[in-house]
């Protein structure tokens, strides 16, 4: 057989699951150990392998101890949630105490000694006042407690240099998997200390000039979707159900020939929902009210099982990438230092600006996990080219030929997927990817009348500002008049905010919805 002209060739449908808030280290660091894992993670790791077993790796501690890096098993941790705008990553790369966003240098020395994260957890108020051991932020999951992801990792292709695109948190990281930049902002708050968003030329613009299929599948409501919330280029597309459907749809449009779009893209549920359930991002809880208790990985897992057994028993798995990854690392300990990048383009802010820091945007952040899922992907597959989330985007302009040099000059000069694609023929085996543990999930099969003690206690909790920003988002992208923000100023709980989010949603996508709602609300109200 021939060599192909590029192994992309192979591939119809590209989809990417984009989880939140984990480094490396954290979820796959000891992918690999002779001395503690269960088979089959019970081996030496291979030699290009950068994980955790075999080094002596630790931070500084309080009153001048050493805290060597662990091994985690409470699905919950970190909580409280760790720091993760641009100021806390430099502390925690840095080890030295978080400074405002003007005074953080734009160009530190490299490469930075990954020596804060304890100092830097230590250091924050909620940490201080809960009385939890800073020392859990070196606590790194085995294989045993993260049996999903570990099996993905090991059977199919890990990336253990994929960095996220800058070091800061989650907005202005995913703003580079759909558009190559951020537009010089580095926090959630963007320029108007409001929310960020991004008004320069998405993939999915470039997918639809060219007259290819692309999707956004949301697990909660269709407006709190972060890749709708901060693209302003995308809110043409928000009222087609060609472009946008629930999470729910992506495992029936698996099950047809032909129904997975050229490119999807996939987002979780990013705040617990008394409709859609609980949040299953992976993020650390970040949030003073929960519904199903506090965030755990043990939700995404199974977001992440669901996701591959629908690709993996699809018509059209022969044909199919997934790529699995994470927005940002959410101030979980990482130990590789983040290489230098290039800029998108030569948008700096400077720091006396709103929302300015002086970045240059010259270097990636902190190392996320990173999975490439395909039948053309050899098991135990480590792939050592150092990626970050533009590397989706060049994957899918070089597989679907899409003008070159949109999306900034970061994704014109990224390296592409095509090298975890290793096989040249389709693999039809079925590894044994194993099931989430369940230990979680299982005390949340509640009782009908539990689940009214949980709205009566929604209906106390107050908003978290997060939810807050969300709620005034959707307000002004939907256009609603200022007597709409007036309302959102009056809510006060968490059960107020998920009704306005069931209004809104009505309006946004057409009466024919607003029975199927009302009887959700009356169901769970």
């Amino acid at each position: 057989m021939p060599d192909l002209p590029n192994p992309l060739d192979q591939i119809e449908h590209i989809i990417v699951l984009m989880l939140e808030n984990r480094s490396f280290d954290n979820l796959l660091g000891w992918l690999y150990d002779p001395n503690g894992n269960r088979p089959p993670f019970n081996q030496p790791p291979p030699d290009n392998f950068d994980g955790l077993y075999g080094k002596n790796l630790s931070n500084p501690g309080p009153n001048g101890s050493s805290v060597p890096v662990g091994k985690g098993s409470i699905l919950t941790d970190p909580n409280p949630d760790p720091g993760e705008g641009y100021e806390e990553a430099y502390s925690q790369l840095y080890d030295v105490p978080a400074p405002l966003l003007a005074d953080v240098p734009p160009d530190p020395p490299q490469p930075p000694a990954m020596q804060g994260f304890v100092s830097n957890y230590a250091a924050q108020s909620k940490v201080i006042s809960s009385g939890t051991d800073p020392s859990l932020i070196m606590n790194c999951f085995t294989p045993a407690a993260v049996p999903v992801i570990s099996s993905l990792a090991y059977y199919y292709g890990v990336c253990d240099h994929w960095f996220a695109s800058i070091p800061t948190e989650t907005y202005c990281n995913r703003s580079y998997v759909h558009a190559g930049t951020s537009s010089g902002y580095v926090n959630n708050k963007g320029g108007d200390d409001f929310l960020f968003d991004n008004d320069t030329t998405t993939i999915f613009n470039l997918l639809e000039e060219s007259q290819r299929s692309w999707r956004i599948y949301h697990g909660s409501w269709l407006i709190t979707s972060l890749a709708l919330l901060t693209q302003k280029k995308l809110w043409p597309y928000a009222l087609d159900p060609n472009h946008f459907g629930h999470v729910s749809d992506f495992i029936k449009d698996a099950k047809r020939p032909g129904g997975l779009p050229s490119y999807a893209f996939i987002e979780p549920i990013y705040l617990d929902s008394l409709v859609w359930g609980p949040e299953n991002d992976m993020h650390p809880e970040a949030n003073p009210f929960e519904f199903y208790g506090p965030s755990n990985i043990e939700q995404g897992e199974k977001l992440l099982s669901e996701v591959y057994q629908a690709v993996r028993t699809s018509p059209d798995w022969h044909k199919t990438m997934l790529i699995i990854t994470f927005d940002e690392h959410g101030g979980c300990y990482d130990h590789v230092p983040p290489p230098p990048a290039e800029p998108p383009d030569h948008v700096v802010i400077p720091s006396d600006q709103p929302g300015g820091s002086g970045f240059r945007f010259n270097r990636l952040g902190v190392r996320v996990p990173a999975i490439i899922v395909s039948p053309f992907t050899k098991g135990q597959t480590v792939i050592n080219e150092v990626f970050d989330h533009t590397s989706i985007l060049r994957t899918v302009v070089e597989r679907f030929e899409l003008p070159k040099e949109q999306l900034g000059k970061r994704e014109a000069k990224a390296q592409d997927l095509s090298c975890a694609l290793n096989l040249r023929q389709a693999r039809t085996d079925h590894p044994p990817i194993a099931q989430p543990s369940m230990k979680v999930i299982h005390e949340l099969a509640r009782p009908l009348s539990a689940m009214h003690q949980a709205v009566l206690a929604a209906s106390t909790k107050p908003l978290s500002d997060f939810q807050r920003s969300i709620l005034a988002a959707t307000a002004r992208r939907l256009g609603q008049p200022e007597s709409t923000q007036a309302e959102i100023a009056q809510l006060q709980t968490a059960l107020q905010a998920e009704t306005f989010l069931m209004k809104q949603e009505a309006k946004l996508l057409g009466r024919k919805l607003e029975g199927r709602l009302a009887a959700a609300a009356k169901a769970f109200f």
